[in-house]
């Protein structure tokens, strides 16, 4: 018996030790294959942790590869790697290859998924695409035509906010206010709310969306707080808790009063102006007569409310801030609004066609400060990218700030310079150099949303103000899931006379 015991108990150490020896040997052909990426030198078991501590040093990691020529980059997460293009070529070649969001042990996605579930930004697969068949209706022409008007008047609203802030000439930091009138409309238009953000001046579900956001990058640069149960007992862990339940707090709130409002409804057109978003995600069927899930309804209603003003206030709030600081491009922007809108103080979905220079400027804006810094894939088989085999595993990141400052993509990158977008220069900007939807069949469905609620608001204000810039004012640049500035985004509002 004691024989017997031995030999199986030396069996299962052989059999442990032979699984330990063999994932040893794929990591280190992984290391083997991955050096011939761009990186700089790590540390064997802390990688690039000394130099890479946040977003904006990662930041900083990358645009010093894709200074020096780099087309990819590779990055040591501790003894993980983490793979990233920034190259137009590069994220085509991929795009090909790969359509996996990035849900491994160490990627945002996962982290994200306690707060946002199976959204369309985090699925994949055949729930993806049923989801996006389903979602894409609420996206339709005729139905953005209707949010025209809510976008017109969530804007006066914003703009009385500011004119109040402003009054003396005081600077304001804009993105709060942008944040709050962002909200507002993506509450009023998809959602049908009938409260007021910006009546508020820090409402709890901005404040949880913008911590969550910060946790997620905390949590993906401390490789031990990736093992969930470790995170949980965690005092952040312990923080993201909560944040999440004030966020699925107040999203679960407008779905069961939306739910209670379609009780015994048979034909919403005739109950109602229009149909929303939420309209449809609850009605909405497939080809076999399923209607999403109720925690399928949640998760789309996070990541809408989330993406829908979150990144467009990014947008929106840079974009005034660059009004301030080019004067001469402000004017242009102004005289292109005031050539279409004429006397009218409000933006109809004819005007928004027909501007020339005003996208052009909100195109640039897109560019230099990219409201989504980065996007990720994750390769269930190896793939190849400029010659370099590349195992399946790893995630790969879409580093748009990138390729959106990649001297060999764009002269002088640093640059602001609207006319990079015009008929002329077409040719150059190919839908590969400029994403900040993304590109290929994961582009973002509510983009022309965006840029219609982008183009109105900036269209507005300077109908309304002239912007001028705060002296010697340098935002700090923070990468995170959105572009945001540490020290603020303030300018001086000046009354147009009329």
């Amino acid at each position: 018996m004691d024989i017997l015991m031995k030999t199986v108990l030396l069996g299962i150490i052989f059999m442990f030790m032979w699984k330990v020896l063999a994932k040893l040997f794929r990591f280190r052909e992984l290391c083997r294959k991955l050096r011939k990426i761009p990186q700089k030198s790590s540390h064997w078991l802390k990688g690039n942790a000394n130099e890479v501590k946040d977003s904006i040093t990662y930041c900083n990691y990358v645009m010093d590869i894709v200074n020096g020529g780099g087309r990819m980059y590779c990055m040591w997460n501790g003894p993980l790697p983490i793979l990233g293009v920034c190259h137009p070529e590069t994220f085509q070649q991929l795009n090909k290859q790969s359509h996996n969001k990035a849900r491994g042990f160490t990627d945002g996605y996962r982290v994200l998924e306690p707060w946002l579930g199976e959204g369309l930004l985090i699925s994949e697969g055949k729930k993806w695409e049923r989801n996006r068949r389903l979602l894409t209706p609420a996206f339709h022409f005729n139905i953005l035509n209707g949010y025209v008007d809510v976008m017109n008047d969530v804007t006066e609203q914003f703009l009385d906010k500011l004119g109040e802030a402003t009054q003396g000439g005081e600077s304001v930091d804009v993105f709060p206010y942008v944040c709050r009138s962002t909200l507002d409309n993506m509450l009023r238009c998809s959602l049908s709310y009938e409260g007021s953000m910006l009546e508020s001046k820090e409402h709890s579900y901005i404040k949880a969306v913008q911590r969550l956001t910060t946790i997620m990058w905390e949590r993906m640069l401390q490789p031990i707080l990736l093992i969930d149960f470790i995170f949980k007992l965690s005092p952040l862990g312990s923080e993201s808790k909560r944040e999440t339940d004030v966020a699925h707090k107040f999203t679960g709130g407008l779905i069961q009063s939306r739910r209670n409002t379609l009780k015994g409804q048979t034909d919403l057109t005739e109950q109602k102006r229009r149909l929303d978003f939420l309209d449809i995600l609850l009605t909405a069927k497939d080809e076999n007569g399923n209607g999403l899930s109720k925690q399928e309804i949640q998760d789309e209603v996070d990541t809408f409310t989330f993406e829908g003003h979150d990144t467009t206030a990014s947008a929106i709030s840079w974009s005034i801030y660059a009004l301030g600081q080019h004067p001469d491009l402000q004017e242009k922007v102004y005289k292109d609004v005031q050539n279409i809108t004429r006397d009218s103080e409000g933006i109809s979905q004819s005007c928004l066609s027909q501007f020339e220079y005003l996208p052009l400027f909100i195109k640039e804006v897109m560019r230099l400060y990219s409201p989504v810094p980065m996007i990720a894939r994750r390769t269930t088989d190896p793939i190849t990218i400029d010659g370099i085999e590349i195992p399946a595993g790893p995630r790969i990141d879409v580093n748009i700030y990138a390729i959106h400052h990649n001297p060999e993509i764009w002269k002088n990158p640093e640059t602001f310079d609207p006319s990079r977008f015009d008929q002329h220069h077409r040719d150059e900007t190919n839908i590969y150099g400029f994403i900040p939807f993304s590109a290929g069949s994961r582009n973002c469905i509510g983009q022309v949303f965006a840029m219609n609620e982008i183009k109105i608001t900036v269209a507005k204000l300077v109908k309304r103000f002239e912007v001028l810039p705060v002296k010697d004012h340098t935002p700090e640049l923070q990468p995170d899931v959105i572009m945001r500035s540490l020290n603020g985004l303030p300018v001086v509002l000046r009354p147009r006379e009329h």
